[in-house]
């Protein structure tokens, strides 16, 4: 079986799911490895690269289209507000008081919101907002700073994109894994009632393919924003089941042929 088939099948051919679950470990974790690249490029990589490419680099943001910035004694100030969505996350400058307030990151999203000596993490959902702490502006910058210092740490920033782009595919990973858990333990139930002689792994292997055609629906929807989140996440659920148990069905149906 190809990798390819390998992905086809677990998006649209649960009966073909036996053969998935027969394969080898390590062509399931490549399997899921290559499922959470995936997903990291279409949810972060691809926004990111694309604002990015909007403002023509950062060199050009910083020099040409960012306000002037100093940060000197432990003070930063920008002659306006900036702010800048970069895939999930906003950053914010308002130096007007010594840290950002909640108000100001209303809008969903995380926010890395400087003020003139702070600098706050929040992030907001569901009309919430959440304070994971502030810091010292001393404790981050350079004695002094300004748009030339930011133009010399570029490469820098891109290295951070990168980590935030493993990091992104790592979550992504966590959330589906705890998922595919969740899942598995009813669907190890029916497992057992259908005498299957599935483990718990291919159990959890089973419910991860099954997951594959929703995750790739909803995390592209999300990037380009078509349908309400909600709406297609719980498309996505049915789906998931549908695969899942249509897959048990054949199973048992060829054990009994």
């Amino acid at each position: 079986m190809t990798f390819s088939e390998q992905i086809v099948y677990g998006m649209f051919r649960p009966g073909k799911y036996k053969e998935l679950l027969d394969l080898k470990k390590g062509r399931s974790v490549a399997y899921v490895i290559v499922m959470m690249l995936v997903l990291g490029i279409v949810g972060f990589l691809i926004p990111v690269s694309a604002t990015v490419a909007g403002f023509g680099g950062f060199t050009e943001l910083f020099e040409k289209k960012m306000a002037p910035v100093t940060y000197e004694e432990g003070t930063m100030s920008i002659e306006r507000p900036f702010s800048l969505n970069l895939g999930t996350v906003k950053v914010v400058i308002n130096t007007e008081k010594d840290h950002v307030t909640e108000e100001r990151v209303k809008a969903p999203g995380a926010y890395v919101a400087f003020g003139a000596k702070f600098v706050n993490l929040y992030i907001s959902a569901g009309g919430r907002v959440d304070d994971f702490g502030g810091y010292k502006l001393t404790d981050i910058f350079p004695p002094r700073l300004d748009n030339q210092t930011l133009v010399r740490a570029v490469p820098y920033i891109y290295v951070y994109l990168a980590v935030g782009f493993l990091f992104s595919c790592i979550g992504y990973f966590i959330k589906y894994a705890i998922v595919a858990l969740i899942f598995s333990i009813a669907v190890n139930g029916l497992n057992k009632q259908l005498a299957l002689g599935l483990t718990f792994g291919q159990v959890f292997m089973l419910c991860f393919y099954g997951q594959t055609a929703a995750m790739i629906l909803s995390n592209f929807n999300t990037a380009l924003g078509l349908f309400p989140s909600m709406i297609v996440s719980v498309v996505g659920i049915f789906i998931s089941v549908h695969m899942m148990t249509t897959s048990l069905a054949l199973m048992r149906h060829d054990r009994e042929v």
